[in-house]
């Protein structure tokens, strides 16, 4: 029974995966330097999350920023160092997608409704992902802050004209969604 139970969890994990990353390829462009809209494609690792706790969901994001690196081509930052490298890799990819399953896993048993878990999950998991992503806007792409504008201000800007809408979007979607009850039963493990 326990081995039927691991392999429903991996065939779940895949398929959810692999519709958060066909999601994350339907992309409004909003920022000249490289930010964009996706339509939710967060929401299947908030719902793993929510379904499998913080260790499965943050593994789950993990493995999902590895999908974004290999969907964006090794995205290359403005300076030739392996740090700074490193660090948009850590930064803008690992921690920010595991940030959302980690939030997400954290928030899954906030309420006894699924609808508000999992917007919670969404609104604060994207709110990691805003963190690390600001931190990379002020450590490594400050280099494209206007001429006199504090990197802090210009990574608060940049990340928030992204990541704003893609949280109320998230929200709505995951509270919405889970409002219908077979989505609901969805949520059990």
């Amino acid at each position: 029974m326990q081995q039927n139970s691991n392999v429903k969890r991996l065939v779940e994990t895949a398929v959810l995966l692999a519709l958060g990353f066909v999601l994350s390829t339907l992309k409004v462009k909003l920022v000249a330097a490289g930010g964009s809209i996706t339509i939710v494609s967060m929401l299947p690792i908030v719902i793993l999350a929510n379904k499998y706790g913080v260790a499965w969901g943050t593994l789950s994001g993990f493995v999902h920023g590895i999908l974004q690196i290999i969907e964006d081509g090794g995205i290359f930052p403005p300076t030739n160092d392996v740090f700074s490298y490193a660090m948009v890799l850590i930064l803008d990819y690992a921690l920010a997608w595991a940030a959302v399953g980690l939030i997400a896993g954290l928030l899954r048993n906030t309420s006894s409704k699924p609808y508000i878990s999992i917007s919670l999950g969404c609104f604060f998991g994207i709110a990691g992902r805003f963190l690390c992503s600001f931190m990379s806007g002020v450590i490594i792409w400050r280099v494209y802050a206007p001429e006199g504008q504090s990197p802090w201000i210009y990574s608060l800007l940049t990340n928030g004209m992204v990541l704003l809408p893609e949280m109320i979007i998230h929200t709505v979607a995951g509270y919405l969604l889970f409002r219908v009850p077979v989505m609901q039963e969805q949520l059990k493990a």
